[in-house]
């Protein structure tokens, strides 16, 4: 029987394993082709028969590429200092100076007379610089400089030496030269040695000079010239254009220019034979770190549904049909999605913490077939929150209506609270809100309608489900009240205590209520054996064996979890059944044996062949009513009738379940464990009131 439940095991495991890779495999492909835009078999110079917008945000190549192009070509050519060039102006300059000084020099005897006058003198310097240097020499300033004092002309000399090392310490042009002289000179102060007023001023005259001596240093640097070309190149494709989302490329009646049609291409809305591969690689990504995070919060805190193959098949449909519709519907508009088919299933199930992560992860698995779009992120999230906490409820049965309306409202509140913030337009934003109640609506209606046949595929404990297994007419609450009325009616007052401790520390109420009912299913099989069933004192176990009889006793948790399966309820309440004894042993029974086995001198019996054969709470709820269960079994057995002797059974008895560790795995807290205390006290307090007696 133990290789038979290791083989289904190893099977189911099998079985998760392959529809979670088949999952996968269908979510990527899904989400691929769902992600590929519309193409358009358009050309250029076409008459577009279609209104086109951008899909998504991208680079726009063409308009990108132009710019680059004009940032490229309007950057100047680079010049640099030539040293050679520098280093002949300055030998150019201080060998006219020497020359002109030399003929001057030349112009006086001996004795110091004058040679020639100042006419002839200037006639000789022009004739002089003609041959030399190659340059007309104007006559004023040949004359100036010919005739002027030595003390002005050394000045002169001086300054333009000067003024000819600073030009050469920049990058000159031949028109840069020209403003550099110019500005140099008209700094140098006149000579005031003589009055002759034929004489033109120093400034003008090293001007003339250096204008007609100097040349442009600057030199053409090709490298540098295509360095900062290919840099300004570079900056503006860095900056590209882009396509904005929802920009109209081309409108109807339109002719499909160039620019257009490249952009058509860079949106990938034209048709290719070719296969996106780094769209599938990022896909499969994408997928694969939804698909991890969804396992890991599944594994971590809802492993009891995870483990229950019925329950894996309910969730795997859950998050396949909104995935499936999306892959339709987004093309009629983003928001018109599926998505609270899964948050209405999951939040059932599982609650509001397990409604609205699971959901949000579907959610971020249709985004891609959206485009990514942020109104559709917003609108999901807010709608998810709210009809996960209606459909989350797990202490009664939602109100479909209320889940409808409320639903719808806080996603058109949401939709329309996006688009005033966004400042869209009245159309579009009376068409966000419009789609996004019909979305919230459809999906809401279509998962409501489902839930029968969820509830008829998978085996968990919904609070439609408990509500329905709470009615006194099914099966086997008729056969408890008919076979085992004692049963019954312990089981009706262990359901009042666990409703009220699970109240009191926030546990599911609902399941604890309703899996009090059937905890102790498995005395049908013998309900006579039993003490709350027994009349007119009559108690077989007189008559039995003391072994008979634990094993009759202890074998009730495994009949009743037969019949659970039988009447296919829920795993949870199959837990509780099994879980409500734990592994203790019972008392009276044991001390039963060790008094027979002292009297005939044989050895003690253990004690764990007298003990349950099921396994310690797993849950909360489980918890709750094993102590419920021992604590209305205490009261009835030794006849309490007064509340502080009450409290005084209820800690004794929970000590010994924290003693025999019984508790372990419960997740109960010890202040937890002080409301329990507290709320059993609420019940029995008005149990033990005695009613007012009326007169006859």
């Amino acid at each position: 029987m133990r290789n038979s439940s290791k083989k289904n095991q190893k099977l189911f495991k099998a079985i998760r394993i392959s529809s979670m890779v088949l999952l996968a495999v269908l979510m990527v492909s899904i989400v691929y082709f769902g992600s590929l835009p519309k193409k358009y078999d358009v050309y250029q110079g076409q008459t577009s028969e279609y209104d086109i917008t951008a899909s998504r945000s991208v680079t726009d190549t063409y308009e990108t590429e132009r710019r680059a192009l004009l940032a490229k070509s309007e950057v100047a050519p680079v010049y640099v200092i030539s040293d050679d060039v520098s280093l002949a102006n300055t030998g150019i300059v201080e060998d006219f100076f020497h020359y002109c000084s030399e003929l001057r020099k030349g112009n006086v005897d001996d004795m110091g007379m004058v040679i020639r006058n100042k006419d002839e003198m200037t006639d000789l310097l022009v004739k002089a610089v003609k041959e030399s240097y190659n340059f007309d020499l104007p006559s004023d300033a040949a004359y100036t400089l010919a005739n002027i004092s030595f003390i002005d002309y050394e000045y002169i000399e001086s300054e333009a030496k000067q003024i000819t090392e600073m030009i050469n310490m920049a990058s000159l042009d031949s028109q840069g030269l020209q403003v550099e002289i110019n500005e140099y000179c008209s700094h140098v102060k006149n000579s005031k040695t003589h009055e002759d007023t034929d004489y033109i001023s120093s400034g003008d005259l090293v001007k003339v000079i250096l204008n007609r001596l100097l040349k442009p240093n600057a030199a053409y640097d090709s490298k540098a010239t295509e360095l900062a070309r290919t840099t300004a190149y570079n900056n503006a494709v860095s900056e590209p254009v882009l396509i904005q989302k929802g920009t109209r490329i081309v409108s109807v009646g339109e002719t499909i220019s160039p620019h257009m049609y490249s952009q058509l291409r860079d949106l990938d809305l034209l048709p290719n034979n070719s296969f996106n591969f780094l769209l599938l690689i990022g896909i499969i990504v994408y997928i694969a770190i939804i698909f991890l995070a969804g396992a890991f919060y599944l594994s971590r805190y809802e492993q009891v549904y995870v483990n229950d193959s019925k329950t894996w098949l309910t969730f795997m449909i859950a998050f396949i049909v909104p995935l499936i519709s999306s892959r339709y519907l987004s093309s009629i508009s983003p928001l018109f999605s599926t998505i609270l088919f899964t948050a209405v299933v999951y939040a059932a199930y599982l609650g509001i913490q397990g409604g609205i992560t699971l959901s949000i992860l579907s959610m971020l698995v249709v985004l891609p077939m959206s485009g990514f779009n942020t109104e559709l992120i917003f609108v999901s999230i807010i709608s998810i929150y709210v009809c996960s906490v209606i459909a989350g409820q797990q202490n009664h049965k939602y109100n479909a209506a209320t889940l409808i309306i409320f639903t719808c409202v806080a996603s058109l509140t949401a939709s329309l609270g996006y688009n005033l913030v966004t400042q869209s337009s009245t159309t579009d934003t009376f068409n966000s809100a419009l789609w996004a109640v019909i979305g919230t609506g459809c999906s809401v209606v279509a998962a409501i309608g489902f839930q029968p046949i969820f509830e008829l595929i998978s085996n968990t404990a919904s609070p439609m489900r408990l509500l329905d297994l709470a009615q006194q007419s099914h099966p086997l609450q008729k056969r408890l009240f008919l076979e085992a009325p004692g049963t019954f009616q312990h089981s009706m007052m262990v359901a009042n205590l666990a409703d009220s401790a699970a109240e009191a520390i926030g546990a599911n109420a609902l399941l604890c209520k309703v899996g009090s009912y059937y905890h102790d299913i498995g005395k049908l099989e013998r309900p006579e054996y039993f003490t709350e069933n027994q009349q007119d004192g009559v108690n077989p176990h007189d008559k039995l064996p003391v072994e008979k009889s634990i094993e009759i006793i202890t074998a009730h948790p495994s009949d009743g979890l037969k019949l659970a399966k039988k009447f296919r309820l829920p795993m949870p309440i199959q837990n509780i059944i099994l879980e409500h004894h734990g592994t203790t042993c019972p008392g009276y029974f044991y001390m039963k044996a060790q008094k027979e086995a002292e009297e005939k001198g044989e050895p003690m019996p253990s004690k764990e062949s007298f003990s349950y054969k099921g396994s310690v709470p797993s849950t909360r709820e489980s918890a709750i009513i094993m102590i419920a269960d021992s604590c209305e079994a205490a009261v009835r057995s030794r006849g309490v009738h007064d509340v502080e002797e009450g409290e005084v059974l209820f800690r004794k008895i929970i000590k010994s379940k924290i003693d025999e560790d019984q508790l372990v795995h419960s997740g109960l807290s010890f202040d937890d464990l002080e409301k329990i205390v507290g709320a059993f006290i609420q019940v029995y307090a008005g149990f033990f009131h005695e009613r007012v007696k009326y007169p006859e």
